[in-house]
């Protein structure tokens, strides 16, 4: 009888990228959500998870959708013109899968924000101050916390201000 050779397939990793979004990606990211960026969309503007995204997306002049090496969309981001010309507000949601691209999408984050802060040389946003990981990934990002805001928006919780100008 012959031998079946056993071949152990690992998993291959690609590079994750963004791209331009598009609704069809709100309502897939919107299920999956991170807890902390349910809890902070809940807790600032009280809409459900599509909600936000969707608002979001409508108010932004660019939304990109974030692609895991398997192509599962696991996060949008954008930012959206304030009155203030110069002024541009920063926004991400992610699912519990950004942490395994992190290696790569940090660099590529930054490389978005340093881009973004030449249109808009004012980049200004909050961040639920229970939020400890998006907390250190926009220090990381260069922004500056300038305010604690105890009892910010609908659920009244606490939020930092943030800001990041560009030099």
């Amino acid at each position: 009888m012959g031998r079946l050779l056993c071949i152990e397939i690992t998993e291959i990793v690609m590079t994750p990228y963004y791209r331009l979004a598009c609704d069809e990606d709100a309502h897939i990211l919107a299920p999956k959500m991170r807890k902390q960026d349910v809890e902070e969309v809940k807790a600032s503007s009280g809409l459900e998870p599509l909600e936000a995204l969707l608002f979001s997306m409508q108010l932004s002049d660019e939304v990109y959708a974030i692609i895991a090496g398997d192509e599962e969309v696991i996060g949008l981001f954008g930012v959206t013109p304030t009155e203030d010309p110069i002024v541009g507000c920063p926004w991400l949601l992610a699912s519990d899968r950004l942490p395994e691209v992190s290696r790569e999408f940090i660099p590529q984050s930054l490389e978005w924000v340093n881009q973004i802060n030449k249109k808009y040389p004012i980049l200004r946003n909050y961040v639920d101050a229970r939020n400890r990981i998006a907390i250190r990934w926009l220090g990381y990002l260069g922004f500056t916390f300038i305010n604690l805001i105890e009892d910010y928006g609908k659920g009244r919780m606490p939020f930092y201000e943030f800001v990041r100008i560009e030099a």
